[in-house]
Order: structure tokens, then C-alpha cells, then sequence
């Protein structure tokens, strides 16, 4: 059970990081095409990106979140954190987001 709450958590952080990377690829390249843009914000180092972003957020206290929710043993997520990213498909995560963002403002 705790595995799963951990895995949730990690996707949906993933989920946060890609939308907030496009956020930043539109504001500074406005001019570029969806596949350079897709090609920066996937770089090399988009794993450790993401798992820094990641640990920021853990280490914040979110008043609306109860404690025992908010902790999470290391051992547990770095294990699923590994998994995950083996089994997650960024780009596939990455384009089903731009689609949805298309879709919302209509084009």
C-alpha cells in the first residue's frame, strides 16, 4: 500500500514537472516547433531533473496534507522512483499532456 501511495505521488509529480517545463519551453521558445521543443525539455538530464524537482517537493510541508501522508520512508521511494523510471515513457506522457493542452484551447 505505502508502494502505491509512492508511486502516485511520483507520477504526479512527473505529471507536474513536464507541464511546467512546457510552461517554460512556450515563454522562452515561442518561435520553436512541438518537436524542439519536446527535444529540450527530454534532454539527457530530464531523470535527474525530474528527481530533484521531486525531492524539493517532498521536503516542503504542505499545511493541507496530513504528515503521515506527506512521509514517505527513502528506501521505499527511491526503489520505486528507479522503477518508475524504467517503466514510465516520458514522451509518451509528454505528448498525451501537449495533446490535452491543444485540446483545451481549441487547436
Amino acid at each position: 500500500m505505502k508502494e502505491l501511495a509512492v508511486k502516485l505521488f511520483i507520477v504526479g509529480k512527473i505529471n507536474e514537472w513536464i507541464r511546467k517545463r512546457i510552461l517554460e519551453e512556450e515563454i522562452t521558445g515561442k518561435g520553436k516547433k512541438g518537436v524542439e521543443k519536446l527535444q529540450n525539455i527530454l534532454d539527457e538530464y530530464v531523470w535527474d531533473n525530474i528527481q530533484k524537482f521531486i525531492v524539493a517537493a517532498k521536503a516542503k510541508d504542505n499545511k493541507f496534507i496530513p504528515n503521515f501522508i506527506e512521509t514517505f520512508s527513502e528506501d521505499i521511494f527511491d526503489s520505486v522512483f528507479q522503477d518508475t523510471k524504467k517503466t514510465l515513457d516520458l514522451r509518451n506522457l509528454l505528448e498525451s499532456i501537449l495533446l490535452e493542452e491543444k485540446q483545451a484551447i481549441g487547436i
